[in-house]
């Protein structure tokens, strides 16, 4: 058998944990920091105060300058061209703009000011390894320049909205766990439940255009803060030590990947285009007699009258009258949410009978797919912890006790440490508002790297198509409504993992070889930093040379094997912690330091380590 050889390299590990363990009492009520939409409208006529005089402040936060012109402007033409852009011409998207339109959902809460998190402010482009990785937390200086901007002084009373609609309320939990972060009391940084689509629902005027009142910058800054809670926060250092340790595998730690919705199907070629027994590299769903599909625009015509339909309503909803190729009955209260067996679909399930594999996907740039060794879905047969399972109508949080209910049947209880991860770290901010502060558990974390991070440190890379990925399409069951939202992949995959001496498939544990995997990716063969190894289920995507599209397997330069500089041999580690620890340089009344530091010096005494040198298979 050929085997990948490392050598090891110690790894300073900072304390991983330093709440402390178990949860609160069910006793406590809603959480401080969130805030109902009456008692924001109630500040609102009070000009903008609260009853004890308290300035307050709304920032609506989004991702992109683009979303001033669109979101929070509440322009719906705009907002209906976007997605036709991005999602195609029958998308279901175009029938939300036009429902949450008519419903006056568009637009900002009045009085509110823009917040472009994606503007290197909220999120940075930042070093924290071999790699300067995008989308960490932002540094001191720049929070300062963001908060000062706005005129925010330091007792202001600030609340986080989005006008982008969505369950999960993108980018303002994003900025309030930065805030937290930074050391900002939780009582001055309040989340609206159900955001702006709450205000709306609860019978409030929303603002349309993109004009904002003018302020008097401030001077405020997170060096005033008393203290910092940067323990929040998991390095990339910190989650390799942590997967080497084992922890994340025996369940000392409970790892909580957050990505959605995980993909447990593929679509089935076991028919040429005649009908005929046998795979022709064409999935059958796409050769359904009488429907002619446009690989392009990516949607059917029905023959018989010209009547389009997309791929979401040709495998879940009926499209003729005697309902043909309607194949895949979907039911959302159900787990799996599909029957098997189906004509059109399959799972790995069918392949290897009781090792189904459910597999989030990165919708960021990445050179593979996978999970952090040990991590646990938001989804599997025996639990969903899935966004629209956390909110109730009008995307509002679930109280405390159903949430724990919810959170128990994964095995969550806050009994063990919890760390969060996703593909940007912004959906496990979300998780950490819901667990920390709603649910209450004291010890729950954020790698703030997670997979754009993660996915990017491979130190190797596919030699054939073997274990490179098929490409997956998102459909909507319940189209045109958008949740649920599924995965589907073009095909079946193969997928691999390391056994602790070298790569095997996933389940039929055979050693892989030079022929299918080889030593190479960003870092060279440089396996010091590498993820692949700390990984489970993994699969490449494809890359400019080893792909094959007849197979659905074709290279999207945006997306796959993204353009990198790394430094294979990087020895620094916990760079973002020293830098935000050290911002301002005043003495941080921090009461963990002398634990951290104890811990940091146990660990490098221990030599906590991590693989390191180009494998030889």
């Amino acid at each position: 058998m050929h085997v990948f050889c490392f050598r090891t390299l110690n790894i300073v590990l900072i304390p991983l944990f330093l709440f402390a363990l178990g949860s609160t009492s069910l006793a406590a009520s809603q959480p401080q920091s969130l805030l109902e939409p009456i008692q924001l409208k109630k500040w609102i006529d009070n000009g903008y105060r609260t009853e004890k005089g308290e300035r307050v402040v709304i920032l609506d936060v989004v991702p992109t300058k683009a979303d001033k012109d669109t979101w929070f402007a509440g322009d719906a033409m705009k907002l209906k061209e976007q997605a036709i852009r991005k999602y195609g011409e029958h998308s279901p998207q175009q029938v939300l703009i036009e429902e949450l339109a008519r419903d006056g959902m568009l637009g900002h809460i009045p009085g509110a000011r823009l917040v472009i998190s994606h503007a290197g402010s909220v999120v940075q482009d930042r070093n924290d390894g071999p790699m300067e990785a995008e989308h960490e937390i932002g540094t001191g200086s720049a929070i300062d320049k963001l908060l000062q901007q706005h005129g925010i002084q330091k007792n202001d009373v600030i609340v986080l909205v989005s006008s982008q609609q969505n369950p999960w309320t993108g980018c303002a939990s994003r900025l309030w766990w930065t805030m937290y972060y930074w050391g900002f009391p939780t009582e001055n940084i309040l989340t609206l439940d159900g955001g702006t689509r709450a205000y709306a629902e609860a019978g409030f005027s929303l603002k349309k255009g993109t004009e904002q009142s003018t302020v008097t910058p401030s001077n405020i800054s997170v060096a005033d803060n008393r203290t910092r809670r940067i323990d929040s926060r998991v390095s990339l250092s910190e989650m390799l030590a942590l997967v080497d340790s084992g922890k994340t595998t025996t369940g000392e730690v409970v790892l909580l990947d957050t990505r959605q919705p995980p993909v447990d199907y593929y679509l089935k070629d076991e028919l040429t285009v005649d009908g005929k027994s046998g795979s022709d590299g064409v999935p059958d769903i796409f050769q359904v007699p009488g429907f002619l599909y446009d690989t392009k625009r990516a949607f059917y015509t029905r023959q018989s009258d010209n009547k389009v339909f997309t791929l979401s309503e040709m495998l879940f909803n009926p499209v003729s009258s005697n309902d043909e190729a309607a194949r895949a009955p979907f039911s959302a209260a159900a787990n799996p949410t599909i029957k098997m067996p189906n004509p059109y679909l399959a799972t790995n399930q069918a392949l290897f009978p009781g090792k189904s594999l459910m597999l989030p996907l990165s919708s960021k740039g990445s050179s593979f797919e996978g999970i952090i060794k040990g991590a646990l879905l938001v989804k599997d047969s025996n639990y969903n912890l899935s966004v629209q399972e956390l909110v109730k109508e009008g995307n509002r949080f679930k109280n405390i006790e159903d949430l724990r209910t919810l959170f128990a049947k994964a095995g969550i209880d806050g009994s063990k440490p919890i760390v969060l991860y996703c593909n940007t770290g912004t959906m496990a901010t979300f998780y950490f508002y819901i667990l920390h502060e709603v649910c209450k558990f004291n010890n729950v974390r954020v790698y703030d790297g997670s997979w754009l991070e993660w996915g990017a440190l491979t130190a190797y890379e596919p030699v054939d198509t073997t274990y490179v990925r098929k490409a997956p399409y998102l459909l909507y069951p319940a189209f045109p409504i958008l949740g649920p939202s599924i995965h589907v992949f073009s095909g079946a995959n193969n997928y691999f993992e390391w056994n602790g001496t070298g790569f095997v498939d996933t389940f039929s544990k055979a050693a892989l070889t030079k022929a299918q995997i080889k030593p190479g990716g960003a870092l060279k063969g440089n396996a010091r930093w590498d993820t692949v190894h700390r990984s489970e289920h993994v699969v490449f995507r494809p890359s400019k040379k080893v792909n094959d599209p007849k197979r659905y397997q074709t290279y999207n330069s945006d997306n796959d094997w993204p353009d990198i500089d790394t430094v294979p041999d990087y020895i620094g580690n916990n760079k973002i912690l020293e830098e935000d620890r050290s911002y301002g340089m005043i003495r941080l009344e921090v009461p963990q330091t002398t634990e951290m530091n104890r811990e940091a010096n146990k660990a490098k005494a221990a030599g906590m380590t991590a693989p390191e040198g180009g494998g030889n298979l």
